[in-house]
């Protein structure tokens, strides 16, 4: 049977859809969770093939509770590639009053004050918002200070900047289970940064040290002028 032009559509769109899906997936456990499935079923295949029917039998009963336990396992990396899939494609956030931030950055950073500050793009951040205090205060280097301060009841929590303003602080973000030695806000950033496209910047209380996490992976420790040029291009893309 010859091949149609419909037949070659339909391989390229299939392509295409796995390409996405692999995209979307690379970097995260979910990636594993692929690689298992796919040695599982080749064995699956192998034993049937075989006549294996003992095994063949064991692996087919197994796959219908395993599916179950996968998605119990995986629940938050298959909510950040459904949230993913669901972003929407517009422009990603109002200018940033930049250099208000990178000033109240470089003090927090001088004070060892300890900071987590997301910067939200096309996906919401209203539900991590909802767990802090919503604040919607124009964005000010003091006004960073005077949050992040040690012992302010908001201090502890992450901060949610939403184009020019301080939209929210003392906020909960989902923390990454990578360890890696990485303290609580350092893993919250990472956590934050695989279940969405915010950019969330991280000041170490102990160091001094500016990071950045974005797509589930955090920086090296960065310059003021590096943070700038990183944020300026993020921002225009």
């Amino acid at each position: 049977m010859p091949l149609t032009w419909r037949d070659v559509l339909d391989i390229l769109l299939v392509g295409i859809l796995f390409y996405y899906l692999w995209r979307l997936m690379a970097g995260t456990r979910a990636l594993n969770l692929v690689r298992g499935v796919l040695v599982y079923l080749v064995v699956w295949f192998l034993a049937s093939l075989l006549g294996l029917s003992t095994l063949s039998w064991l692996l087919g009963n197994a796959a219908t509770l395993g599916a179950f336990a996968l998605i119990v396992v995986f629940q938050p990396e298959l909510r950040g590639l459904l949230e993913r899939i669901g972003r929407p494609q517009g422009p990603r956030a109002p200018s940033l009053a930049l250099e208000e931030l990178l000033l109240g950055l470089a003090r927090l950073s001088e004070r060892r004050y300890g900071a987590i500050l997301a910067l939200e793009r096309r996906t919401p951040l209203g539900e991590y918002a909802a767990t802090g205090e919503i604040l919607e205060a124009r964005l000010s280097a003091r006004l960073l200070q005077t949050v992040f301060y040690p012992g302010t009841p908001l201090h502890d929590g992450g901060a949610i900047l939403r184009g020019d303003r301080l939209f929210a602080a003392g906020c909960v973000f989902p923390l990454s289970e990578a360890r890696m030695g990485l303290g609580t806000r350092h893993r919250a950033a990472l956590g934050l940064s695989e279940v969405s496209d915010a950019l969330v910047i991280v000041v170490s209380e102990e160091t001094g040290a500016i990071r950045l996490a974005e797509g589930g992976r955090l920086s090296p420790p960065m310059s003021l002028e590096a943070l700038r040029e990183k944020l300026k291009e993020a921002l225009r893309a």
